[in-house]
């Protein structure tokens, strides 16, 4: 993931009726560049209104970050120290789409000069601000819940930069019934990195290998943390040895040795 990330919120409002957005982002939630300095980058959002209404929308700029935990914050500029949202423009804040309609949002990335090594990031939001009319003939609430898109926007200097990813935690869960391995990993580099981690099982008596179990692939940037969940169902009960891997698309590795003790439930 690359991490996509779509939130929601609900406006409460006289009468009873639901509605949902029909704009869709068709190019991505994450656009990454590659960056030198003192350069002016082009790049563009492609929407689309799938209804058969006219629909206005609402773009805007926000820093973002997360926590392994499953939490994420979206705060105005400034509390970022890697943030590039001072650096982006955009052509519009405000787009009326026909029915059926399709757009391009352009945005521009001015990069300074004498910028820091490694990935700097914000997200520009895409969000539908349709009026809603109260209607007299349906009593009670009227509840309309809105689609807001988060589009990662990653600038990386060209420059060579600092990889670091930590193991922070693990912990062998009950998941839907699964067993399953959660292992938190912080992303203390420079760097934005795909990551992937692997767990290579091992008898602890004879150190015969037992196989290699994988995550998804997550997106980490710096300064973040994520959850990576490997499932070890198949894996039967005992005690093993084994080495666990993060593994980034730039081949990136980080490793460290565990005891692993499977229950017999």
């Amino acid at each position: 993931m690359s991490i996509k990330k779509i939130f929601f919120f609900i406006s409460i409002l006289i009468t009873c009726n639901c509605a949902f957005s029909n704009i869709v982002v068709t190019n991505g939630l994450t656009h990454k560049h590659k960056i030198k300095e003192g350069i002016v980058y082009k790049g563009f959002i492609s929407v689309e209104n799938t209804s058969k209404s006219v629909q206005n929308v609402k773009i805007y700029q926000k820093d973002y970050s997360y926590k392994a935990n499953g939490t994420s914050e979206y705060n105005d500029s400034g509390l970022n120290n890697r943030s590039n949202i001072n650096w982006i423009k955009l052509n519009t804040n405000l787009l009326r789409l026909e029915a059926k309609g399709k757009a391009n949002i352009a945005y521009e990335i001015i990069v300074p000069k004498d910028i820091d090594v490694g990935s700097f990031w914000s997200v520009i939001m895409i969000e539908p601000i349709d009026e809603i009319k109260p209607s007299n003939d349906k009593p009670g609430l009227q509840i309309k819940s809105v689609i807001r898109y988060s589009i990662q926007i990653i600038t990386t200097n060209d420059q060579p930069a600092e990889a670091l990813l930590n193991f922070d935690s693990m912990n062998l869960n009950k998941t839907d019934g699964k067993r399953v391995l959660e292992i938190d990993i912080s992303n203390n580099g420079q760097l934005y990195h795909t990551v992937e981690v692997s767990i290579q099982i091992f008898d602890n008596k004879s150190g015969a290998n037992k196989g290699v179990y994988k995550s998804n692939l997550l997106s980490l940037l710096p300064n973040n943390s994520k959850r990576f969940s490997i499932d070890l169902s198949t894996v039967a009960p005992g005690k093993y040895n084994a080495a666990i891997f993060s593994t980034s698309d730039e081949d990136h590795i980080f490793g460290i040795n565990t005891e692993l003790d499977i229950p017999n439930e």
